[in-house]
């Protein structure tokens, strides 16, 4: 397909994400009958590109459309060049004439995801079908003022499409992942902790007015929850919990296969979840919560002073490698961890025993398929993860319990920049004008 014919793919595409309320999606507009023709649409082009390749026949069994409906679909969808035809299935299988299949063109247009987090911001693009075509990381400063941290990103951003040899004439849309509260009706931050200068910040607006194409945003750990949902470890699951343990510790809640926000954007703040009562201050303004006893710095001061070591072992001293030391961090702890010693085991066996507590609960309260923990210190931490799962298994009721299998992520740095890229091929595909020759707004979603 030549490049004039992917810029006026893109450009239908881009133009009817940006005509309907930003960062809204499809999903929550209903159908209208009067768009039946695109929709549809949409039944053939989602059929192709979920089940595809498939043949024309099949095509209309899936979908109960009829079968010249179908062709008329794809012969418009040659043209606009979002599906192409090639291969055949074996006649002997058919009885017949060997049918040709359709296979849907993932690289019709590319999405930008991006991932803030305090201090770093990563940026990539996808295809369609959410494969990864290029990566940039450059340092962020999410402490600084609103006004000043949204030029440094847009800044970003152009010099990511520089390295990448990119124009905006590729590009559909923009994902963004940032590692703070979200008001989902809104798409603006809520009151995030410590940095309340940021709260009512709309990021959407933000980027909209710098470049012209559709944003949308949602939590980090809500990211990738989702990308582990589409392309991870949680493809064959529904429902299920995700809980990622770092600098802070997220989580997001995935039912029927889609994101569960809650009322105001705020379902799966694990991070908070009051364990300890007389525990840390934490950056919310409360006492006890998970984070402040379980993230990296909580499991990184307490190798470094012996807090859990002299509980057990009161004569024992903290390894030299771990002590009197002011640039030590996690992955200081989990190698002392992997050497065989005692305090670093310890930091990172008390550290799984309160997340264990809170994934206790959860189990009991939500009866998931699967929860999955991810983060470095989890995937390289083998002694924090056995303590989540003992724990964990002490606290949830029996039944729930044997029902929940707990695993570990699978995308790894991907997951947030991958998630984010993902809302805009769900926005995308959930439009049926989208990829219709016919003029109108779409309201409907495919279900």
């Amino acid at each position: 397909m030549g490049t004039a014919s992917v810029t006026t793919v893109v450009e239908r595409l881009r133009a009817e994400l940006m005509a309907r309320e930003p960062g809204k999606d499809a999903a929550s507009q209903g159908v209208d009958s009067r768009n039946l023709r695109e929709y549809n649409h949409l039944l053939v082009l989602n059929s192709v590109r979920l089940q595809g390749p498939l043949a024309r026949v099949s095509i209309a069994q899936q979908t109960g459309l009829s079968k010249t409906t179908v062709s008329t679909i794809i012969d418009q969808l040659l043209q606009n060049g979002l599906v192409s035809e090639g291969d055949f299935i074996d006649a002997a299988a058919t009885g017949g004439r060997r049918p040709i299949l359709v296979h849907f063109n993932n690289d019709t247009a590319l999405i930008m995801g991006i991932e803030i987090t305090y201090s770093t911001l990563t940026l990539i693009t996808t295809n369609l079908g959410g494969e990864v075509r290029s990566i940039y990381t450059e340092p962020f400063d999410f402490t600084s003022t609103p006004v000043s941290s949204l030029a440094m990103l847009g800044a970003a951003v152009r010099i990511f499409m520089a390295k990448s040899n990119l124009t905006w004439e590729h590009i559909l849309g923009i994902g963004v992942g940032i590692g703070a509260p979200l008001d989902s009706r809104t798409h603006t931050l809520m009151y995030p902790p410590g940095e309340y200068s940021w709260d009512g910040i709309d990021i959407v607006a933000s980027l909209m007015k710098q470049f012209q194409v559709p944003v949308y945003v949602d939590n980090n750990a809500n990211l990738a929850a989702l990308s582990e949902a589409r392309y991870g470890v949680a493809k064959d699951y529904s429902d299920f919990a995700y809980i990622s343990i770092g600098q802070g510790i997220g989580g997001g809640l995935i039912h029927d296969h889609q994101i569960y926000h809650g009322m105001l954007g705020g379902a799966g703040e694990i991070g908070h979840f009051h364990i300890a009562e007389s525990g840390p201050q934490c950056i919310c303004g409360k006492r006890g919560c998970l984070e402040t006893l379980a993230n990296n710095a909580a499991i990184v001061e307490d190798a470094s002073l012996g807090r859990s070591l002299a509980r057990v072992a009161p004569r024992a001293r903290v390894a030299p490698q771990l002590a009197d030391r002011d640039d030590i961090d996690i992955n200081d702890v989990l190698h002392a961890a992997d050497a065989g010693d005692l305090g670093a085991r310890l930091a990172l066996q008390s550290a799984g025993r309160a997340i264990g507590t809170a994934v206790g609960a959860l189990i009991t309260l939500l009866n998931p398929e699967v929860i999955i923990l991810d983060g470095a210190t989890v995937r390289m931490g083998r002694y924090l993860l056995d303590a989540v799962q003992e724990e964990a298994a002490r606290q949830a009721m029996p039944a729930n319990w044997a029902a929940t299998h707990i695993i570990t992520g699978q995308l790894g740095d991907l997951a947030v920049p991958l998630g984010a890229a993902t809302l805009v091929i769900d926005a995308a595909f959930a439009l049926a004008s989208v990829i219709s020759d016919y003029p109108g707004t779409v309201n409907g979603a495919l279900g």
